[in-house]
């Protein structure tokens, strides 16, 4: 539940996915920022159907999912679609959930506007997309789906690729997606925008975009890590090979294209996208400075 008298209190957000790449990300960005504060509850508590009554004990503006992107595969994802079912319910707050362009399967060939039906296959997909019916049920709700992330914690596909530099293990990926790359970061800065201005009145709920500006395809992605890391590895000169099953030497517009048009959340909250490369190589040198 919100309580919005007190127009100086911060916005309570309580975050779903704390312990994600993304959820961290949220806390670790806005440590300075005395405007948002946030309620934390952990795995456990969110799917247990037993303890919501602890979830609706507490006091909150907003909810973000976070945990969706990582967790949508996880075999009690089912108990979450729960909780997210729940919150929407009883919570009189809204719900941001936060999605994927893997939600589409990439045959369209041009960018996916937010119009555009979800149709992809994989299992993830499936998940993702169940989710977002779910969340959308409830009109005041927001469904933002986003790029390729990469944040340089955890899995994350550049730490992958520089583990696989130093380890001296062949590079071969099928290139047969096109996508826009986007810093965990930069997902943070635009939900908060969102979370800060519908707060103070902005109209907003349906299913928003948001990536960075630039496409490329998923060996053009390795290839700019391996750009970047050559400045301080001479292990990352070597090239990407491209499996013989691959689409290689076939045009774009054969391959898949998970991109997404973000006309909308410009329209709305003046949202700019922002170019991923500069942070790419800044998080690669950072990355090289710890190891």
């Amino acid at each position: 539940m919100n309580n919005k008298q007190d127009i100086n209190a911060p916005i309570r957000i309580l975050l779903l996915g704390s312990g994600t790449e993304v959820g961290a990300a949220f806390l670790n960005l806005t440590q300075d920022k005395p405007e948002f504060e946030w309620l934390c509850p952990d795995e456990a508590l969110l799917l247990d159907a037993t303890r919501r009554d602890e979830l609706k004990a507490m006091t909150f503006d907003v909810v973000i999912d976070a945990l969706s992107l990582r967790h949508a595969l996880q075999s009690d994802y089912d108990k979450f679609l729960g909780v997210l079912t729940f919150l929407s319910q009883e919570a009189f707050a809204p719900l941001i959930m936060l999605s994927s362009a893997r939600v589409f399967s990439g045959d369209k060939g041009l960018a996916y506007s937010e119009k555009d039906v979800p149709d992809g296959n994989s299992a993830y997909a499936k998940a993702l997309i169940q989710a977002e019916l779910e969340v959308l049920n409830h009109p005041q709700n927001i469904v933002l789906r986003t790029g390729w992330l990469f944040s340089g914690q955890g899995d994350d596909f550049v730490c992958r690729t520089l583990e696989s530099i130093q380890g001296g293990v062949n590079l071969a990926y099928k290139d047969d997606l096109i996508g826009s790359p986007t810093p965990v970061s930069d997902l943070v800065r635009v939900v908060l925008s969102m979370v800060n201005q519908s707060h103070y009145g902005a109209e907003s709920k349906g299913i928003y975009h948001y990536c960075c500006a630039e496409e490329i395809s998923w060996i053009g992605l390795v290839e700019a890590i391996l750009a970047a890391a050559a400045q301080y590895d001479s292990r990352a000169q070597v090239d990407v090979e491209a499996p013989s099953d691959s689409v290689e030497g076939v045009s774009q517009v054969a391959m898949k294209r998970q991109s997404l048009s973000c006309r909308k959340v410009f329209n709305h909250f003046g949202i700019k996208q922002r170019p991923w490369r500069s942070k790419l190589r800044s998080l690669v040198k950072e990355l090289y400075q710890v190891s």
